[in-house]
């Protein structure tokens, strides 16, 4: 894993990426260098995980093309890619992946990204050309941030070393803090900065001297289904799942596994096991209050399963020293409670291994949120509502009305037609406090754009499924797990130079899961049927068939009671930009009544603190 950069000046000599590659020091502390010629500047930070030797540095520049290339990922199938070049007449001088895919591009251009598995971000310098390709891995494990200035095209792997730069503007984008407020993150394509953007997931683009030319790769589709048993899926998907986990497993350095208890962790863990890996070595973060404490679960499987488990505690006293430093690595207002933990736990993992396992995308996978198991009526009449998306006009309207009729007329919408019930129950509701709290300006200058953002991610969604069910699948794959759940995991395991590989999020596992039925995924109203019935094979009932806990934070408690001084300070020293986005009058009423305990405005003030943290470092020239 590491970190690239890179500035593409057609007809000049770029300005040095030295600061830029300085500030990704941490995701790559083994090697640093810089390839410079004209037109073209690429810098990498390199930690060291498949040939350690160094053949596998770089820049890397292909001798034979002139091409040089920067790789942030894996590439989990480049032997099986490296034999079909070699049968070509290839000839290779390093063991790892990023020279199979700088010869793999030689072979095939382009295409060649569609026949990379796994995870990665890069850019490909074709010397003979004069262009760049840049691209980003389909489910968007690895980020991608660019600016197009008058001195042409500059990226990097994160949004804070891209905004050191001293060409790249520094304005706020209003519309990146609307949809903050409204979803805890920043979506692709935005980011906080109106100059910068994020390359998508499944995405590439050319950039030569006439400009940038983006395309879409790969795209998750529920509309194709294969008949299938029980009894053969569970088969096939087993067969699928240890071929995933056991390339997964190829490293020059220690690996071990992050172990929360859940199922997907668990099974990973298991899976692990039986592919042959020696004395895993498991990690998990504790919390001393048990509603939020999954430790516990943890120790079980690590037991049953005879692991090495190591469990590291988050003490509350820790929240009001480790938040600004979290914030600051995020680089851009960023609000889910469990980057902190996620954090934590990177940082005790790395202390013993290089690269971990973990459960991330089981959930968009394998239908594992209750929000699946609540469309019942509407996967009922899914034939007879037919496939396309309502009408913007008769979304607008519900949205708009804040009649007795209008709620009626949202509650109905939401219950045959799932896919808008964010839409119109929880940016409903987000509106009203932002329409309190927003400044005319900020009013004035959105209009709807987080209604229209939501409204073309719903009705894409009717494209590419036509079942509720696989509709809120498709949602939470393309916006939740890339925008904020992998967002979350790369950056806090590569604050501490760890790489974590997925492999339920392996693109191939997700194809083949899009084709079955929705009823094998949901079954007797159990959410994530599949998976927890073959991990049956490994783990006993009570720890598959418990409730879902999920990955929370005591958010309520942190911005009030003990730490109320530290979320009116944040608020207080961040007014001057605040008070550009917000009535600060209408803002502190909101704040005033949480820490009271008068109402109830968890989400909301945490998302405020966030915002009001970053706009420190902001202000401090820290991101």
């Amino acid at each position: 894993m590491c970190g690239i950069a890179g500035h593409f000046q057609p007809g000049k000599q770029p300005q040095s990426i030295r600061p830029i590659l300085n500030l990704l020091s941490h995701r790559g502390p083994d090697f640093h260098n810089i390839y410079s010629e004209q037109d073209i500047e690429l810098g990498h930070t390199r930690l060291s995980i498949i040939d350690l030797s160094a053949h596998g540095n770089q820049p890397m520049t292909d001798p034979s093309t002139g091409n040089t290339i920067v790789f942030n990922g894996e590439i989990y199938n480049f032997k099986t890619l490296r034999k079909k070049l070699t049968a070509k007449g290839y000839t290779f001088t390093s063991s790892g992946d990023t020279e199979v895919l700088l010869k793999l591009y030689a072979e095939y251009g382009e295409e060649c990204i569609a026949m990379l598995r796994g995870m990665f971000a890069f850019a490909i310098w074709d010397r003979s050309r004069q262009q760049l390709l840049v691209a980003r891995d389909r489910l968007g494990k690895k980020p991608f941030f660019y600016a197009r200035t008058n001195d042409g095209f500059i990226f990097a792997s994160e949004i804070r070393a891209l905004a050191s730069h001293p060409n790249i503007s520094k304005d706020i984008d209003k519309q990146a803090i609307d949809l903050f407020m409204s979803t805890g993150c920043v979506p692709a394509p935005f980011s906080i900065y109106s100059a910068i953007r994020k390359l998508p997931p499944a995405h590439y683009a050319i950039i030569d001297e006439m400009g940038m030319d983006m395309q879409r790769y790969w795209a998750l589709d529920f509309t194709h289904k294969i008949q299938c048993t029980e009894g053969e899926v569970l088969e096939e998907l087993h067969t699928r799942l240890l071929e995933a986990t056991s390339i997964r497993l190829e490293s020059d350095v220690p690996l071990g596994a992050l172990l929360s208890g859940g199922v997907d962790s668990s099974l990973i863990v298991a899976l692990m096991a039986e592919c042959g890996s020696k004395s895993i070595d498991t990690f998990t973060i504790g919390f001393h209050e048990k509603k939020y404490d999954e430790s516990g679960h943890a120790a079980k499987v690590a037991k049953h399963l005879g692991v090495n488990h190591h469990v590291e505690y988050l003490d509350p006293a820790q929240f009001e020293n480790m938040l600004p430093a979290v914030v600051r690595q995020y680089g851009e207002p960023f609000s889910d409670d469990a980057a902190l933990a996620t954090m934590l736990l990177s940082e005790a993992t790395r202390k013993h291994v290089t690269v971990a396992l973990s459960g991330d995308g089981g959930d968009e996978l394998a239908c594992g949120y209750s929000a699946y198991s609540h469309v019942k009526l509407a996967s009922v009449m899914a034939s007879l509502i037919g496939k396309e998306p309502l009408p913007e006009k008769n979304i607008a309207s519900a949205f708009n009305s804040n009649t007795t009729i209008g709620a009626l007329r949202r509650k109905m919408i939401s219950k045959f037609h799932p896919e808008f019930k964010r839409l119109l129950r929880n940016e409903y509701n987000a509106t009203r406090y932002k329409n309190y709290v927003y400044n005319q300006d900020m009013r004035e200058h959105l209009g709807q754009s987080t209604f229209q953002w939501l409204y073309n991610l719903a009705t894409e969604s009717c494209t590419q499924a036509h079942n509720p069910v696989e509709r809120l699948l498709w949602m939470d794959t393309a916006h939740f797990l890339a925008d904020a759940l992998l967002v979350k995991v790369d950056i806090a395991s590569m604050a501490h130079s760890l790489e974590v590989r997925s492999p339920l999020l392996d693109h191939e596992l997700f194809d083949y899961m899009a084709t079955l039925p929705p009823e094998l995924k949901l079954k007797g109203g159990e959410s994530k049927y599949l998976l927890k019935k073959l991990a049956e094979r490994y783990l006993p009932a009570e720890i598959l068939y418990r409730r879902k806990q999920g990955f929370s934070m005591p958010v309520a408690k942190w911005t009030s009671g003990d730490s109320a001084d530290f979320t009116r300070n944040a608020i207080s020293q961040a007014t001057p930009f605040l008070e550009q986005i917000f009535d600060i009058k209408a803002l502190n009423t909101r704040i005033d009544e949480h820490i009271s305990g008068r109402k109830k405005h968890k989400n909301f003030v945490w998302n405020i603190l966030n915002l009001a943290l970053w706009a420190i470092e902001h202000k401090a020239g820290r991101v």
